[in-house]
């Protein structure tokens, strides 16, 4: 046979890493032929790590879409602004973007590429001569696998860019002619029926759960349900059931792309399919940890802050489903951590991820109530000394910052806080002439909210890597159980059960009627959504939830933060205006790239581009 370069054909297979220790971490010999590269079982797992690359490793959101499918999420959405002037982050939010925009066609062609090289792996691996392992099918396993990942991709092409052009079960040749793929978008309700369909065909080959520490960074039936749930749940959700906005969304030939009813039944599968998860995997748990409060720290507050805190710092613990090993995730710290100018290595970052006044006023008080509620204790003027859990003194801290849940100690770093490595004594300034605050620092390296992102930061700071960047994790299930079971029957008791179980872990009172008990809100959906919010936050979550529940265009108009141009004694305190942002109805989707409609005839584009 001819001999082709795999280089040469990297449209069918990416180059990449994915997978546990030295699986899925290698790039096949270049000069083996096709039916070579598939001969052997080390080369086809160099080729199935291939097909995983195309996961976003949202880790790496300072570069999105930079050859890559990190997304721009958490930049893009209320919870923080990205000030790196490169990010793309920001063209979405001044509204600098569009079909011609690279990253949007880089995304769009990476998860094809992702999909068509799923497609050739499935239709080739059978050739492998020593893929059997006593006795143990691993060629359907592989193919299992390579056709799980296949659906995870159409489904991030879903969310973002609407429905979409089904390219079928059998791989495209790469000198196909273009009418043999100009294929029109399929209806998203058949892109949804598509997917699950493929989701839960896959699960069929593949083990319920890791058999052992290989299988970590593989897809299983656990993983692929769990899928499933995000697929139905964003199917149910207002964007796309019953959307009257997308009336004429619709094909050349008239097809109705996006369905004009309402169907509460779309909101009953979604919520079927989470609790058959809950009760088919009973193994996984909420991840818990206890430790003894330093003196004057409440003891259920210091439990809770180490459990929300570790939950993203222990690897491959109880409650992480699915999780890429190994991810660098110094990128990611440097932006989190502040620009200490008193400090240095891991504990002297970018400021770049500022977190949003919006977020910081969205975790609730230690007494389980919103900030919203006038009997919550929440003021935005005064300090007070108090001892966050991870201090070693009291300190004086505006009251803002004083008598909060866990979550919000895990999550936001704020001036006057000690910072996060144990070790050293530094305590973070964001204020106009503070060690991490805007005067002293002559480029973009600041915080320009007067706050920076904490969660999921090593306790060693930024320079340390080499953990698992979590894709999927269990309170995401009961938060998704939860508010499908809202929208399908509000009188769900499973509603405040599981809700409960995710304030019980932060170390907040439930909702209900019992002792302690906090009153059941009146608008539930909202402290759904609350609950989600904060539980969620900077997990890549945010910017789809206010688009699947069509809220963005009140949501993602402005961040607000601190006044960081002045000091606590002037004026450093004051909540001002920090960005405006541009959010129009075409940007709950991204667009078709430009290059794809021009080539595809039959491709209409999404609303308003």
């Amino acid at each position: 046979m001819k001999k082709i370069y795999i280089y040469a054909i990297a449209a069918l297979f990416v180059t990449g890493n994915y997978g546990c220790k030295k699986f899925l971490e290698q790039v096949p010999n270049d000069r083996l032929t096709f039916d070579e590269s598939f001969a052997t079982r080390s080369t086809v797992e160099q080729l199935l790590a291939n097909v995983y690359s195309t996961l976003p490793d949202e880790m790496q959101q300072r570069f999105p879409a930079n050859g890559n499918t990190a997304g721009a999420w958490t930049g893009a959405s209320d919870e923080a602004n990205y000030t790196l002037p490169s990010s793309f982050s920001n063209n979405i939010n001044s509204g600098n973007w569009d079909a011609t925009t690279g990253q949007v066609n880089t995304m769009w062609q990476l998860y094809y590429r992702g999909i068509q090289a799923s497609s050739n792996f499935m239709a080739n691996v059978g050739k492998c001569t020593d893929c059997n392992n006593n006795g143990v099918d691993l060629v359907s396993r592989y193919r299992a696998e390579a056709k799980g990942i296949r659906a995870i991709y159409y489904y991030y092409l879903l969310r973002q860019y609407g429905p979409l052009v089904l390219l079928g079960n059998d791989p495209i040749a790469a000198d196909a002619p273009i009418s043999a793929i100009s294929k029109p978008r399929s209806t998203f309700d058949e892109c949804v029926d598509y997917i699950v369909a493929e989701l839960d065909g896959a699960a069929e080959g593949l083990p319920a759960l890791p058999q052992g520490d290989s299988d970590y960074g593989h897809v299983n039936k656990a993983v692929l349900h769990a899928y499933k749930i995000q697929v139905l749940l964003t199917a149910a959700s207002p964007l796309f059931n019953g959307n009257t906005a997308y009336a004429d969304f619709k094909n050349a030939d008239g097809t109705q792309l996006v369905s004009q009813t309402v169907s509460t039944a779309k909101w009953t599968r979604a919520a079927a399919a989470a609790k058959s998860f809950i009760t088919t995997y009973p193994n996984y748990s909420l991840f818990k940890k206890t430790g003894t409060a330093p003196a004057g720290v409440d003891q259920t507050l210091y439990n809770a802050f180490l459990a929300v805190r570790d939950v993203m710092l222990t690897d491959w613990n109880s409650e992480v489903i699915f999780a890429k090993p190994n991810a660098d995730i110094t990128n990611l710290g440097y932006n989190m951590s502040p620009n200490h100018n008193n400090g240095s290595g891991g504990d002297k970052g970018g400021s770049f991820l500022s977190a949003s006044q919006q977020l910081v006023e969205a975790y609730f008080m230690a007494n389980g109530k919103p900030t919203t509620d006038n009997t919550s204790g929440f003021t935005r003027t005064g300090f007070t000394d108090y001892k966050a859990p991870d201090d070693n003194i009291i300190r004086s801290v505006q009251n803002m910052y004083v008598g909060r849940e866990a979550r919000f100690y895990a999550g936001i770093t704020y001036t006057n806080r000690k910072w996060i490595n144990p070790n050293t004594t530094l305590v973070t300034s964001f204020e106009f002439n503070g060690n991490a605050g805007k005067s002293s620092i002559g480029n973009d390296d600041y915080s320009s909210t007067g706050y920076t992102q904490r969660k999921n930061l090593g306790l060693s700071g930024w320079s340390t890597g080499g953990r698992t960047n979590i894709f999927i994790r269990l309170s995401e299930i009961y938060l998704d159980y939860v508010e499908a079971a809202y929208e399908a029957n509000p009188s769900d008791p499973d509603v405040l059960v599981y809700l409960n179980l995710i304030r019980e872990r932060a170390g907040i009172p439930q909702y209900g009627t019992g002792a302690n008990a906090l009153p059941v809100p009146a608008d539930l959906r909202a402290a759904i959504r609350l609950e989600r919010q904060v539980e969620l936050a900077f997990e890549s979550h945010r910017y789809f939830d206010t688009r699947r529940w069509k809220i963005a265009a009140t949501t993602d108009k402005f961040i607000n933060g601190l006044d960081i141009t002045k000091n606590a004694a002037t004026g450093f305190y004051n909540i001002v205006q920090q960005e405006s942002r541009v959010f129009d109805a075409k940007h709950y989707l991204w667009p078709i790239p430009n290059g794809e409609i021009q080539k595809v005839p039959l491709l209409v584009q999404n609303p308003g581009w």
